[in-house]
C-alpha cells in the first residue's frame, strides 16, 4: 500500500510506494493547484506547477546564476548568443522581473519561438524525471503564477499517455542508436524527402522528419541536433532511424568525446582478432594454391565458391578500412574527405 501522508493541504510520499504516473494523474484528475516537488537520491529537485490540474511549468530549485536549463536550451539550439543571455540574465536580477519578460522585451528572441521552448523544457523535464530510479515527492496546494500568452497548459492525462507511449518505445531506439555522439550523413546530399513519394515510407514523412532531415549534414552528432531541431529526444530518434531505415542517411563516424570514452582493448580487439584470423585463412588458402594447383586454380566448383568468398572477405575488410580511415579524417579535419586520396595523403591508408 502506498505511504502517501496528507498535512495541511499537503501530499508527501516516496515514488518507490506510490509511482510518478499515479501522482500525476490524481493531482490531474482532483484539479489540484499547487507545485509538486520531486526530490532525487542523486539529482537536484525538480518542481511542477499545476494550476486546476493542468500542469503549466516547471521550475529547478537548485539552479543558481544564469547558467539554468532554459539558458541551455536557447543557447546551444542556436536561438540566443551567450553574451545577449548574460547581458538579459544581468538586466533579470537588477529590475526583478522574469527572464522570459527580459528577453521578449529586448526582442532577444520571437515570442512563438521562446513559448515553443518553455514548452518542450516543460515536457522533457517530465519525461525525464521517469528515468530517475527513486525519490521523494511533496505536494503542496497554493496558487501558482504563469503567462498564459508564453504557456499553454498541459493536459496531465495526455501528456501522461504521450510519455508513457515513448518510455515503451524507447528500448527498440536505443538499440539503433546507442550513443548520441554518432554523427550521421545524407547518403545523397541532393536528395530531397520527395524520393519518399509512392514508397512505404512516404505515410510517416512529416514536418518533423524535414527539420531533422536538413539538420543532417556530416558533422552534427545526434545530441547537436536533438539540441537544434527543438522536437525533443524521443521525436528526433525516432525520425532519425526512420530515415535511416528509409535509406536517406547512415553513420558515418562518432564524435571525439565518443572515441576518448571507448575502451582501447574492448571495442577494438574482437575485430582485430577477427581480421588476423580472415587475413591467416587467405594467406594458406594463397600458399595452396601456388603449391598445388597454379593457374589451375579454381579447378572444381567448390574452389570456385571458395574463391568467391575469399574475395567477398577481402573487399570487407578494405571497406571497413577505408570506413575507420573516414570517421578518423573527419574527427581530425573536422569535414568529409573528397576522395581516398586524401585519406592516402594523411597516412589513413596504404598508397594503392
Amino acid at each position: 500500500m502506498a505511504k502517501v501522508e496528507a498535512k495541511e493541504a499537503s501530499l508527501t510520499g516516496s515514488l518507490k510506494d506510490f509511482g510518478l504516473a499515479e501522482l500525476l494523474q490524481i493531482l490531474g484528475q482532483q484539479q489540484k493547484t499547487g507545485i509538486l516537488t520531486i526530490q532525487g537520491e542523486k539529482q537536484e529537485a525538480v518542481q511542477i506547477l499545476f494550476d486546476k490540474g493542468f500542469i503549466v511549468g516547471t521550475l529547478f530549485p537548485g539552479e543558481k546564476g544564469p547558467e539554468t536549463s532554459l539558458a541551455k536550451r536557447l543557447i546551444n539550439g542556436g536561438l540566443l548568443s551567450p553574451d545577449n543571455w548574460k547581458k538579459a540574465y544581468e538586466q533579470h536580477q537588477e529590475e526583478l522581473i522574469s527572464i522570459e519578460q527580459v528577453l521578449l522585451k529586448n526582442e532577444l528572441i520571437r515570442r512563438e519561438d521562446l513559448s515553443a521552448v518553455l514548452r518542450l523544457l516543460i515536457f522533457e523535464t517530465i519525461y525525464n524525471l521517469f528515468k530517475w530510479p527513486r525519490g521523494k515527492f511533496h505536494f503542496t496546494a497554493q496558487e501558482v503564477y504563469f503567462d498564459p500568452t508564453l504557456i499553454e497548459p498541459f493536459n496531465t492525462e495526455y501528456l501522461l499517455l504521450d510519455i508513457l507511449r515513448m518510455i515503451d518505445e524507447w528500448p527498440l531506439l536505443v538499440k539503433r542508436l546507442p550513443s548520441f555522439d554518432i554523427i550521421f550523413q545524407k547518403v545523397n546530399p541532393l536528395a530531397t524527402l520527395d524520393v519518399l513519394v509512392g514508397t512505404p515510407w512516404e505515410k510517416r514523412r512529416s514536418f518533423q522528419m524535414e527539420v531533422i532531415y536538413e539538420l543532417v549534414n556530416g558533422v552534427r552528432t545526434i545530441n547537436e541536433i536533438i539540441d537544434q531541431s527543438f522536437i525533443g529526444e524521443f521525436d528526433t530518434c525516432k525520425n532519425l532511424v526512420d530515415l535511416m531505415d528509409a535509406g536517406l542517411i547512415e553513420p558515418i563516424a562518432t564524435s571525439a568525446r565518443e572515441k576518448k570514452k571507448r575502451p582501447l582493448w574492448g571495442g577494438y580487439l574482437p575485430k582485430g582478432i577477427v581480421y588476423l584470423l580472415c587475413l591467416g585463412w587467405i594467406l594458406f588458402l594463397i600458399n595452396q594454391v601456388i603449391t598445388n594447383r597454379s593457374l589451375s586454380f579454381p579447378a572444381n566448383p567448390a574452389e570456385e565458391k571458395m574463391k568467391e568468398m575469399t574475395q567477398t572477405h577481402i573487399a570487407a575488410i578494405n571497406k571497413d578500412r577505408i570506413t575507420r580511415a573516414r570517421e578518423v579524417f573527419v574527427l581530425e579535419e573536422d569535414r568529409l574527405p573528397q576522395d581516398i586520396t586524401e585519406l592516402v595523403k594523411k597516412r589513413l591508408l596504404p598508397p594503392r
